[in-house]
């Protein structure tokens, strides 16, 4: 039927023209339109970035995670599965001419600076440690084994330490405590006891070295002076014996709870190192003493107790009550009133 005069056929607009300001659009719906289309944007951006965020960037993590851990694990009997404990076999390992084990060769094509492998059963740890020069400790905070930018980063060694065998009394690995659940994030479970007592022991092997290390400590503390004066864990070079077995004893008596290892002047350390957020900047640190020469590698777990003289920083106290225990000032003092379980000798 023709359209009677008076009687226009009324057209449907391209969608564009619904969506974009054009040419006779009134002032309030052009900025309607426009507001609009600033809302779609930032809604697009958003969405692009934690599909890039959630999705993309943590599988090419897991992918690569996965090529450096069939490397690692290509000519050896142990599994790649984080969350059984594997003891070291009797077997003594494969080494060449300079000692080194010989299921680090094919990391060190890789990456030379790949100085470790660490795994922590219950969690999914089981990764390789990175050490960069003096020049730039901080390097693998933010790139991978491969030395690309990483937002995830590396577990890394602090470069004031050596890993090598008998060169270090305190090795501290450091890793990212992340959303996604991955690098040291899930040490947060060892702030659990019953955790703790299925999990007391776990491997970190270097280049020259296959060990298991028995955790002697777990504790909180600050970086921030207006927190109270910050403890020193980072510390890696000692005057002596006494200077050593002080240091341990400050980071015990910070401890969660108390787990019945002992400990002496002979024995060498590492410490994992990450962020914890019961208040700005904190640190969550497991503490581990290497299984000595003819030792079991079981730990005993049956006397481990929560530490009801738990030293927390002072922010601690300021936030929640209570009053900072009070301990002798030294590993000896406290050795001579026989307030130690695990100290086995000055």
């Amino acid at each position: 039927m023709k359209p009677q005069n008076g009687e226009h056929t009324k057209k449907r607009l391209p969608f564009y023209r619904v969506l974009l300001p054009w040419k006779g659009d009134g002032k309030k719906l052009i900025l309607y339109k426009t507001v609009c289309l600033i809302a779609v944007c930032v809604f697009l951006g958003c969405a692009l970035y934690l599909v890039w965020d959630l999705v993309v960037l943590p599988a090419a993590a897991d992918t690569e995670q996965q090529d450096i851990k069939s490397v690692y694990y290509a000519e050896s009997s142990e599994t790649p599965d984080a969350g059984d404990y594997s003891p070291v076999s009797s077997t003594p390992p494969e080494r060449d001419g300079q000692g080194r084990l010989i299921r680090f060769l094919e990391l060190q094509k890789i990456n030379p600076s790949i100085v470790g492998w660490i795994k922590v059963p219950g969690t999914v740890i089981d990764l390789p440690v990175l050490q960069a020069d003096a020049k730039d400790p901080e390097f693998y905070l933010t790139h991978d084994y491969r030395d690309r930018y990483s937002g995830y980063g590396s577990v890394f060694a602090d470069a004031h330490c050596s890993v090598e065998k008998g060169k270090s009394r305190s090795i501290v690995l450091y890793g990212h405590s992340l959303n996604s659940g991955r690098m040291f994030t899930q040490l947060d479970r060892y702030k659990s006891l019953d955790f703790y007592k299925k999990n007391p022991v776990f491997t970190f092997d270097t280049v020259d070295s296959q060990s298991q290390w028995k955790v002697i400590s777990v504790f909180l503390t600050n970086t921030l002076t207006e927190q109270g004066k910050p403890f020193n864990y980072m510390k890696t070079d000692f005057q002596d014996d006494s200077d050593f077995l002080n240091f341990v004893y400050q980071m015990r008596i910070r401890s969660l709870y108390n787990t019945g290892v002992g400990f002496n002047k002979d024995d060498s350390i590492v410490l994992l190192s990450t962020c914890s957020y019961e208040f700005k900047d904190f640190r969550e640190v497991v503490v581990a003493r290497k299984v000595r020469d003819g030792e079991s590698s079981e730990a005993d777990v049956s006397r481990a107790s929560y530490n009801g003289k738990t030293v927390y920083p002072d922010c601690w106290y300021t936030k929640n009550g209570g009053k900072k225990p009070v301990w002798p000032d030294t590993y000896e003092e406290a050795v001579k009133k026989n307030l130690l379980s695990w100290g086995e000798g000055i």
